[in-house]
């Protein structure tokens, strides 16, 4: 019994990377490589061309906490409505670097800026847009994949007309205001635009993330508005979730409790380890409370003893320090496979599962 439960462990973890040639909407699969992942908001990944927007986006937020929070979100935002149990997901690859450029700029036909002339708390003509991300999702029959869905993330960072920095931050009102009017000027450009004629009638999920404001807290960045279209503009909801690195400065600064025991766990395991062990976490937040946890536990270890031993001192961590508040599973590697799973349900206690 035990052994089949390990099997299926391991065949929940398995996802797939795909390489793809790209057609319009059904496309071809040419290369694979595979990664391992335990929580059912990971999409399996197939890669077809880079994106155009890549390129900007590492640049504007490449070294800010947004950069992993903006793709991370966008995809567990999009899980309700593109499963993770037979949809893949790829870069964008229908908006592309012109049009978004047209977007965040002011003149274009098809601006998302406020209009000139605009007045929003005391700042003449913000420019409130700064970048689009967009991600896709597939359902793959035989070698092929079919387009079924799309989900966008529009980038509120409101600035001054020239785009320089504020002098002091909008108000939260004020920018879920104008993401609302967003939302409806972007789904207007996708129904009416010749570039989104291929993609214009499938799903549309799109978002409104509102990023960090680094002047007073750089850690901040999070999504606050969504609208699920199908052929019309879908109801725009508020958002509160953030999805949060540990161990990391965002971490200390949004949950300092949780930061505090993961860092606890992290120390008993670097200081019980022969050799270098990594501990990383990744969190997810709904209107400010965490709801899971995954950890990667990478080890370097030359016994099965000394597996076991590691793996217990980290479960036995999990079990003390956690709150029952929130799912934790973590998985524990030796060097890149997979050879512990540790699962802490809310309420529950800890639970170990060894793949040999």
């Amino acid at each position: 019994m035990r052994k089949l439960v390990c099997a299926l462990l391991a065949l929940m973890m398995l996802v797939g990377c795909h390489q793809a040639k790209e057609s319009v909407q059904e496309q071809t699969a040419n290369h694979t490589a595979s990664m391992d992942s335990f929580d059912d908001s990971y999409y399996k990944i197939v890669k077809f061309e880079d994106s155009e927007l890549r390129e900007d986006f590492y640049l504007d937020y490449g070294s800010s906490t947004d950069f992993a929070s903006i793709g991370r979100g966008l995809q567990i935002l999009s899980t309700p409505y593109f499963s993770t149990n037979n949809h893949y997901m790829s870069e964008g690859q229908y908006l592309k670097l012109a049009m978004q450029k047209e977007m965040v700029s002011r003149s274009s036909q098809y601006s998302l800026q406020p209009k000139k002339g605009t007045v929003i708390e005391n700042v003449e003509n913000p420019t409130m847009l700064q970048n689009i991300q967009e991600q896709d999702y597939y359902v793959k029959s035989g070698d092929k994949y079919t387009l079924k869905g799309l989900s966008f993330a529009l980038i509120l960072e409101p600035r001054k007309s020239d785009n320089s920095r504020l002098d002091s931050a909008m108000s939260d009102g004020a920018i879920k205001s104008y993401g609302k009017e967003c939302i409806e000027k972007f789904y207007k450009v996708i129904r009416s635009a010749d570039e989104f004629e291929k993609i214009k009638n499938l799903p549309i999920l799109i978002t409104v993330y509102q990023a960090a404001d680094t002047t007073t807290d750089p850690t901040s960045g999070r999504y606050i508005l969504k609208s699920y279209c199908q052929k019309e503009l879908g109801e725009i909801s508020t958002l509160n979730q953030r999805t949060v690195l540990f161990a990391s400065e965002q971490a200390t600064k949004y949950d300092k409790a949780t930061a505090s025991a993961f860092d606890t766990v992290k120390t008993s395991l670097k200081n019980a380890a022969t050799e270098a062990a990594g501990f990383v976490g990744e969190a997810r937040y709904i209107d400010d409370e965490i709801q899971s946890m995954v950890i990667k536990a990478h080890l370097n270890v030359k016994t099965s003893t000394e597996l076991m031993y590691l793996t217990s001192i980290i479960a036995d961590g999990i079990e003390s320090k956690f709150s029952d508040d929130f799912n934790v599973k973590v998985l524990v590697y030796s060097q890149d496979d997979v050879e512990a799973i540790i699962i802490k349900d809310k309420g529950d206690s800890v639970k170990s599962y060894f793949m040999n």
